[in-house]
């Protein structure tokens, strides 16, 4: 038996796996649809719509087979996904390549088989529309036609549903998003206003008006730095459709976010700490990630005196997980828990600083966005650690 070799291209094929969310689903009509029709179209009394994981072939949908994977190294799909066609056997036991396979010579006993690879729209290929006859065989090119359009219909049903997510999540979040706008715009605009109104009738002197407007530049601020994360949002939406995956500097990106919060962070007596070794290479978007760690580091500040500020970092195969911890007022877990999950009321910072939790908001978005997860632990008075996982 000869195992098929590891595609040049694993890490990135296994994380579009993982993002396209097939992955251990429960089994669904439409792709057992799929796999029945395949099976009448070729005559094979098994289909299988196959997804090859790192050690392991999983099913998504089959018939004619009661298993729901079987080890990668014994996997036909794991050879199909080297081609960019069809993969055909048309007689196993005069191929030396399967003739000895485990799945060959004890049961299901393959002798005959045919897999399409299914690639998506951004040319990874993740599994195989297959079918398996007992007996030796070979498809017509009407089959391997037919298998061909079936096999783009299972990618188009997944990355519909994707879309669709997306369009949801996104729609959902524009309403948050003017809806916050109209709150936290109107308040100031309005203060300042009254302020105004009241220093023209002469019912408050000179000192009361710059007093009182002085109050109202704080929260005039935070609009601004909400308004600039919307225009930043929106800016990157545009192009989304296309995220511009290159390689970086993580350690000198650390440090320009840094930069930018020397002069905050320093007012509260804060000291910022880069844990990331010098030279650390990513590869992702750079300025999405830009955007999700500056806004966490402003949030870190914003509740942290006289303490410190770090961005840590942890790389296990395709895994990169970064800390950004502060030694701030934290937060009782039972709100921790539920940071980013849609409640962006606002708490006030140490020097009542008050914002309307839409970076958090924002945050979150861009980090599903990269394929990734955001999660929160904290101690009230022992600080607050926020875990991104890409």
């Amino acid at each position: 038996m000869i195992s098929a070799r590891i595609p040049e291209n694993e890490n990135v094929r296994l994380s579009a796996l993982h993002e396209i969310g097939l992955l251990d689903s429960p089994q669904e009509a439409e792709f057992d649809e799929i796999v029945k029709f395949a099976s009448m179209l070729c005559n094979t009394p098994i289909s299988l719509i196959s997804l090859v994981d790192s050690d392991r072939q999983w099913f998504k949908a089959r018939i004619g087979l009661d298993v729901d994977e079987t080890n990668r190294d014994v996997s036909f799909c794991s050879h199909a996904i080297l081609q960019d066609q069809l993969f055909e056997v048309r007689d196993t036991i005069l191929d030396n390549r399967f003739a000895d396979n485990p799945l060959v010579v004890d049961d299901p006993s393959i002798r005959f088989y045919a897999g399409m690879p299914l690639v998506t729209s951004g040319g990874d290929r993740l599994g195989t529309l297959c079918v398996i006859d007992r007996t030796p065989g070979e498809l017509s090119e009407k089959q391997r036609f037919g298998l061909k359009v079936l096999a783009n219909n299972v990618i188009k049903i997944a990355e519909l549903r994707i879309k669709n997510k997306e369009l949801y999540y996104l729609t959902e979040t524009q309403k948050r998003i003017i809806s916050i706008l109209a709150h936290d715009v109107r308040n100031p605009l309005a203060s300042i206003k009254n302020i105004l109104e009241l220093k023209q009738t002469q019912i408050l002197d000179a000192d009361d008006a710059t007093e009182m407007i002085k109050m109202v530049t704080g929260q005039l601020n935070n609009t601004i730095q909400m308004v600039d994360n919307v225009v930043n949002w929106g800016e990157m939406h545009l192009k989304f459709g296309q995220l511009s995956l290159v390689d970086f500097d993580l350690h000198d990106l650390v440090v320009r976010i840094f930069g930018s919060e020397t002069l905050n962070s320093v007012a509260k007596g804060n000291r910022l700490v880069n844990n990331i070794p010098y030279g650390t290479i990513a590869h992702s978007d750079e300025r999405a990630l830009e955007f999700i760690l500056r806004n966490l580091v402003s949030n870190a500040n914003k509740f942290t005196q006289n303490g410190s500020i770090s961005i840590d970092i942890k790389r296990e195969g395709i895994k990169t997980t970064l800390w950004i911890s502060d030694t701030g007022v934290g937060m009782p877990q039972e709100k921790a828990v539920t940071l980013f999950i849609g409640d962006v009321t606002s708490t006030l910072g140490t020097n009542k600083e008050k914002g309307s939790g839409l970076g958090l908001l924002l945050v979150k978005e861009f980090v599903e966005r990269l394929n990734g997860s955001i999660a929160v632990e904290s101690q009230i008075n022992r600080g607050t650690t926020i875990r991104i996982e890409l």
